[in-house]
């Protein structure tokens, strides 16, 4: 009897899409196949080991991105989450190797977590839009993740320093018209009550004068 044959990556993505993703709101901007790796290192010939870790955002604002790991049920049909993190709570990508043989790639959250992708390309693919993702939506956070080991192609979608400092200057412009609003406001706000200050001992003087 053969055995019921495991859907491609390409396959799951368009059901993860259509089923999870869609109804919920949100766009897939990063997907692979992976496994979750232990200490000792476990192939992908075991199917509880196959994960699927996926990126993605929501269509309507604010905008909110999260990372989440898949797997298939071991009894039933579609996907079970077993885990999922915002974007935000991501510090660290570690490509680990530039190597091409090299598959394995760690995301940093509360922890450091060790995946497996199941081809060089679909590592690079990820990382990829990981970075995209972190480029577009992470561009005010105040301290981005860190992208180590990664390739010229995923380092590409990365700010580049002069565009941190810019950002930064930005910020600290920002920072620094919203004080001097707020400190025209309080000067306002002073001037209001010496104002009004003044107009009530002007009422009283006047009330006193015409009670003699």
């Amino acid at each position: 009897m053969s055995s019921v044959q495991s859907p491609r990556p390409h396959e799951v993505k368009h059901e993860l899409h259509r089923r999870v993703f869609h109804p919920n709101g949100e766009r897939l901007i990063a997907f692979t196949k992976v496994a979750k790796s232990e200490p000792g290192g476990l192939s992908f010939i075991k199917k509880e080991n196959v994960h699927y870790l996926c990126c993605s955002a929501t269509t309507k604002r604010p905008v909110k991105v999260h990372i989440s790991r898949y797997r298939r049920p071991d009894k039933g049909e579609g996907y079970e989450e077993r885990r999922k993190w915002s974007l935000e709570e991501l510090t660290k990508v570690d490509g680990r190797d530039l190597s091409p043989t090299c598959l394995n790639f760690d995301l940093h959250f509360d922890k450091p977590f060790r995946f497996e992708a199941c081809e060089a390309r679909a590592k690079e693919d990820f990382l990829e839009g990981l970075a995209q993702a972190c480029c577009k939506y992470l561009s005010n956070h105040p301290t981005p993740p860190v992208f180590e080991n990664v390739s010229n192609k995923v380092k590409k979608n990365l700010p580049t320093t002069s565009d941190l400092r810019s950002q930064m200057a930005s910020n600290r412009h920002e920072v620094q018209e919203r004080g001097q609003r707020i400190s025209e406001l309080e000067s306002r706000t002073a001037d209001m009550a010496d104002t009004a200050k003044s107009f009530s001992e002007t009422a009283r003087d006047l009330a006193n004068h015409y009670r003699k």
